[in-house]
């Protein structure tokens, strides 16, 4: 009887536990208004194009002629693919690493190598938007890598044709004024999770985000880290001790929740002032909604995204031919000839000895090389 009861409550305890486990798009940014940052299909106009990074190459989706020919009535549906191409071996090759496209199926023929998998991966993505507006600049690409059941969300900020990894959203979005404000980056800016990239594997989350807090004299950086706590939309504060500062208490982004303070406290402690940091370092969308920090990780370098269009680039890039290393020591003239050292052999009593006793040697025990 006992066995059946702890059976029966292992079952339970794990059916609650699997239940109560929240996907990473059941947590939205601004629970305020969850209907409004639903996932979608649909791949956003300004990720279109062609990116380039310092290693890679990425399409977010590929517009093929059959796109443009078909008519208006007809609906294309098919999923959306990410296109990642590797700059291997210092960038001397492209490796087709992620499309959508398999080995068997490519139009164009598929170079079988060891740099990083014997077939193209087929990474799915999907899109939610940061912020509840119409010319959104910040989203979340919710990332289906194959054979993995969990989904990988990296947020991304889109300014002036650059994509940043490293940005903040302002946290009072909804109710900003530009009015009596000497800058448009005064105010209460709340970071977003940073990922190490945008790769054809799981990449590393930071667990650790740094909100700023700009003032018209001074820049406050507010850390923030990972909780298992549920998300509050509660307000916390902090002074410089002439002025007092509020700022959100907890942080949701990429499916995990972030806090500046400790359990129920909303006193945050760990607050620095940036002395060094310079405001042109900074970098705001034309909504004045999305900061941007650091370089950015990828540059659109072309408006057309078709398979064709990565496939001139790839040809280009593999026929290249990497130039000559320099030899690791200078070139040096001798100036000197083999038969200078002959001329010094020439009435040396000591070499003279040396070649007499060799030659008594060889007179005396003479042998035979064997060859192994």
């Amino acid at each position: 009887m006992k066995k059946v009861f702890f059976f029966l409550l292992s079952i339970s305890l794990i059916l609650n536990y699997s239940f109560a486990q929240r996907k990473l798009s059941d947590i939205p940014i601004d629970p305020a208004s969850p209907e409004a940052l639903l996932l979608t299909d649909d791949v956003p106009e300004i990720f279109d194009g062609i990116w380039e990074g310092n290693d890679r190459y990425i399409m977010f989706q590929e517009k093929s002629e059959l796109k443009d020919i078909v008519k208006e009535e007809v609906e294309l549906k098919e999923d959306n693919y990410i296109w990642i191409y590797l700059k291997m071996f210092y960038g001397w090759y492209v490796d087709r690493s992620a499309e959508k496209y398999t080995k068997k199926n490519s139009p164009e023929k598929y170079d079988s190598n060891d740099v990083v998998f014997r077939d193209i991966q087929n990474i799915k993505i999907q899109f939610k938007k940061l912020l509840d507006i119409d010319e959104c600049n910040a989203y979340e690409i919710i990332i289906t890598y194959p054979k993995q059941k969990e989904k990988t969300v990296i947020p991304v900020a889109v300014i002036d044709g650059e994509l940043y990894l490293d940005f903040a959203i302002r946290a009072d979005y909804k109710t900003y004024s530009p009015e009596g404000k000497s800058s448009p980056l005064i105010g209460s800016w709340s970071s977003v999770a940073h990922v190490s990239g945008i790769k054809v594997s799981k990449p590393i989350t930071d667990t650790n985000l740094y909100s700023l807090f700009i003032t018209d004299s001074r820049i406050y950086s507010i850390r923030y880290w990972k909780t298992d706590m549920d998300f509050n939309p509660a307000m916390a504060f902090f002074s410089d001790g002439d002025n007092k500062f509020e700022v959100p208490k907890h942080i949701s982004s990429a499916g995990n929740v972030y806090t500046c303070v400790t359990g129920r406290s909303v006193t945050i402690r760990n607050v620095e002032l940036k002395k060094n940091l310079n405001i042109n370092d900074f970098k705001i969308d034309s909504q004045k909604m999305v900061l941007a920090t650091g370089i950015p990780y990828l540059k659109r370098i072309s408006e057309h995204c078709s398979f064709d269009d990565m496939m001139n680039i790839v040809a280009v890039s593999n026929a290249r031919k990497a130039p000559e290393q320099d030899p690791p020591f200078p070139p040096f003239k001798l100036d000197w000839e083999p038969e200078d050292i002959k001329s010094l052999e020439i009435q040396r009593k000591i070499l003279e000895a040396v070649h007499r006793r060799h030659k008594e040697f060889c007179e005396k025990y003479p042998f035979k090389l064997r060859m192994y």
